[in-house]
């Protein structure tokens, strides 16, 4: 159906926002994850480890200040190109 998984991954990142967590402003992150399918507690974990090593290495962003939400939807909740998936 779709070329490559990969075709429909989006990422946003905004710098400089400002963030409170655990009571201090040291660098910090939250994400939200939304997958049409495919997501399950296994898949979660390995995907949390991974981001969390990614922003770790790559921003300064210690694993332990990093909170991630998955949503797992259906294709019908997204619009793309005049229709839904």
């Amino acid at each position: 159906m779709f070329s490559s998984l990969f075709d429909y991954v989006m990422i946003v990142l905004k710098g400089s926002v400002p963030i409170a967590f655990g009571g201090t402003e040291q660098p910090a992150a939250y994400g939200e994850l939304v997958s049409i399918g495919g997501l399950n507690p296994d898949v979660n974990k390995k995907l949390s480890a991974a981001i969390a090593n990614i922003l770790e290495t790559k921003l300064s962003v210690p694993k332990s200040r990093l909170y991630l939400k998955f949503y797992d939807t259906k294709g019908s909740n997204f619009g793309w190109n005049g229709s839904t998936f």
